[in-house]
């Protein structure tokens, strides 16, 4: 299952993915006080989105289809299904980025 490789070293950063054949660049953000990941959309560099926190079971955007989103779901799952949340411990070792086509 394909899913979305977040880099926590390189947290604030940016990068393009294509995702139902459209470009669209992610910044990925970290809330050291609240312990809580981010995302800020962009297609062709134009903000479509501010502060989309990466909440576990909830996919990404799911309460924005007006917007000019990515017409896939993007889904925070816990391969061990023991966590209750995201957290900066959990993200990209038990709890990834699912893409769902």
């Amino acid at each position: 299952m394909k899913y979305i490789d977040i880099e926590k070293d390189k947290i604030p950063y940016s990068f393009e993915i294509v995702l139902a054949n459209e470009t669209f660049q992610f910044e990925v953000l970290y809330n050291s006080f609240g312990d809580f990941f981010t995302l800020n959309l962009y297609k062709n560099h134009n903000l479509i989105l501010y502060g989309e926190k990466i909440v576990l079971g909830v996919s990404l955007f799911e309460n924005c289809k007006h917007l000019d989103i990515p017409k896939i779901q993007i889904m925070p799952f816990d391969t061990t299904e023991n966590a209750i949340r995201i957290f900066y411990e959990n993200m990209n070792e038990d709890v990834f980025l699912y893409v769902l086509d």
